[in-house]
């Protein structure tokens, strides 16, 4: 019960009924299925030590819930620390259904073929706006003049969570991963055949949303997949071919420092930049850039150093450096069959589609990258299962690389910054 439990509390922070259906507009529908989730969890006994264990990534999203619980106390601002634990711990809360009850490889795979459905949903929606002008679930598509302002561009859009083009190509961009043949082939299918088959929807529906950062994090997919399959060189030349078809989608040929859009987002990175040098240790807290900007910093890593500081900003990438290591120890476990190097293919991807679009929003504290972190961890309870278990810690010196790869992080944005004013 607590696994169809969590399935269908996933399936609903897609789908959003209560955004839509007049019926029932309002009603706490995803509140109430984590709170039975959670319930359906515990009377099954499925809180197991090992599960906890299994991975560093556990202690980690725990650890980086408390640096943002921080930063509020460190501005002595105790309601905003109630605040991230409530918001924050909805994410959480997800996160480790996703542990708990993704425990066996069935169950696996049900669960991202579900993502992969919820994405294709996106994805029907977008394709069905683009030529409606409204969307399945209600909402208009989003209308925007060029570059040159004469011509105006649809963009479709969800409604919601969903009701920026950007953020709705983000939430497809990493299924594209599960789809690709040689990943999708043992992982979800015995054939790359259906994986083919619904590439094409997806790939229409986030063409149609017209995002600049969901196209580039489409390349960024489609150059891992080559890379893996014909190697990097190769990969590199495949990859200018993809870009070559995705500058002709309308918005990508208009990308520019000068572009009204890209000049607007320089100025938030900016001030992003400019709060995490006044106070690098904590920061604003959680959720308080837009109380004096009035806009997010759109870019995830400026977004988490200007909130919670090179804490939070050095826990946020130890996330993902953990999740790097976890995968590689798993390609060298013994015995390890095919379809975990293609399930570990596909996560990877998806990871790296996720990062390059969250460089050009903020999606921080969004559920999608918890949502691939912990179906990492699943794939490692499931092997577990099977008798193919790798040992996941953290050493000093893991604290010493995601430092620097923070420290460093921050200079490339201070001198993106500059190059880029000045083109």
């Amino acid at each position: 019960m607590g696994y169809f439990l969590t399935l269908l509390y996933v399936a609903m922070i897609f789908l959003r009924p209560q955004e839509f259906i007049e019926d029932i507009r309002g009603w706490p529908i995803i509140d109430v299925l984590a709170a039975l989730s959670v319930a359906a969890v515990f009377l099954e006994g499925s809180f197991q030590a090992d599960k906890f264990r299994r991975s560093v990534l556990n202690k980690l999203v725990l650890v980086f819930w408390a640096t943002l619980i921080m930063s509020q106390i460190a501005n002595l601002w105790f309601g905003g620390a109630i605040n991230t634990i409530q918001i924050f711990g909805k994410v959480i809360v997800v996160y480790f259904l996703i542990v708990l009850t993704v425990d066996t490889w069935p169950k696996v795979r049900l669960f991202t073929w579900m993502l992969v459905w919820m994405a294709l949903f996106l994805a029907g929606n977008s394709v069905y706006m683009y030529y409606t002008g409204a969307g399945l679930v209600g909402g208009e598509a989003l209308m925007r003049n060029d570059i040159s302002g004469e011509t105006a561009v649809l963009q479709a859009r969800g409604i919601g969570i969903f009701a920026d083009p950007n953020d709705m190509a983000l939430n497809m961009v990493p299924m594209v991963a599960f789809l690709l043949p040689t990943f999708h082939r043992h992982f979800l299918s015995r054939s790359w055949l259906p994986g083919v088959i619904l590439l094409v929807p997806l790939v229409a529906g986030i063409a149609y949303t017209r995002s600049r950062g969901g196209i580039l994090g489409l390349a960024a997919v489609s150059w891992f997949y080559l890379q893996k399959r014909v190697g990097t060189l190769a990969g590199v030349f495949g990859l200018l071919l993809v870009l070559s078809f995705l500058m002709a989608i309308p918005r990508m040929g208009e990308i520019s420092t000068q572009e009204t859009s890209a000049r607007s987002r320089l100025d938030h990175w900016s001030y992003g930049l400019n709060l995490f040098k006044a106070n690098p240790k904590y920061e604003v807290g959680m959720g308080r850039i837009t109380e004096t900007d009035h806009h997010t910093a759109h870019n995830s890593f400026i977004l988490v150093i200007a909130e919670a500081g090179f804490v939070g900003g050095l826990a946020w990438v130890a996330l993902f450096w953990a999740a790097m290591r976890d995968i590689n120890a798993l390609r060298q476990a013994d015995r390890a069959p095919p379809k975990l190097e293609s399930a570990l293919d596909a996560i990877q991807g998806a990871l790296m589609g996720w990062l390059v679009c969250a460089f050009f929003l903020s999606q921080t504290y969004k559920f999608l990258s918890f949502l691939l972190l912990g179906l990492l961890v699943a794939v490692m309870n499931a092997m577990a299962r099977e008798g193919i278990s790798v040992p996941s810690g953290w050493r000093g010196r893991d604290t010493i690389f995601t430092g620097a790869i923070t420290a460093g992080g921050i200079v490339f944005m201070h001198l993106a910054l500059r190059v880029l004013w000045h083109l």
